[in-house]
């Protein structure tokens, strides 16, 4: 998973903190990929809003999330994106005329393949002020690698 967190405005120091308290300390979070081959979601949080609102494909037989694409869309020898091979991710902060989030948007594309996937966060979401805050005063990218046997 590729993300960020705003660690450094946490009144709560920790090496660690999401939206998820999966370290026991809360903070604003967005997710900019947590994905396998199978899977990609990308996420924006509020620091109370572990579901937050995301898009993307992916996440398990019992997931009742986005699925804005299709597994022959994204995947093994995916027909827009093949999981075997290198490709591309384009991610976008769209701002209001004001400068505050309107959207984070999301694209991957292939070299060779005439057909992407994308997907738009954000827009309808209810904490985009807190969100434009955090980014504002700087967000902390993490790196992060967990596995689960249902990502479908």
């Amino acid at each position: 998973a590729l993300y960020l967190v705003s660690m450094k405005q946490n009144p709560q120091p920790s090496d660690c903190s999401d939206a998820n308290s999966v370290c026991g300390v809360r903070c604003t979070e967005i997710d900019l990929q947590e994905a396998n081959m199978f899977s990609w979601h990308s996420t924006v949080h509020a620091a109370a809003d572990g579901a937050g609102n995301g898009g993307g494909f992916g996440g398990g037989s019992s997931w009742t999330g986005p699925r804005d694409w299709s597994l022959e869309e994204y995947g093994p020898n995916g027909r827009c994106i093949d999981t075997h091979k290198p490709f591309q991710v384009e991610v976008s902060f769209l701002t209001t005329s004001s400068g505050g989030l309107r959207s984070m948007d999301v694209v991957l594309s292939q070299v060779g393949k005439h057909c992407h996937v994308s997907t738009s966060v954000g827009a309808n979401y209810g904490s985009l002020a807190e969100l434009s805050q955090s980014l504002g005063e700087g967000m902390t990218p993490v790196i992060s690698y967990w596995s689960s046997n249902n990502m479908l």
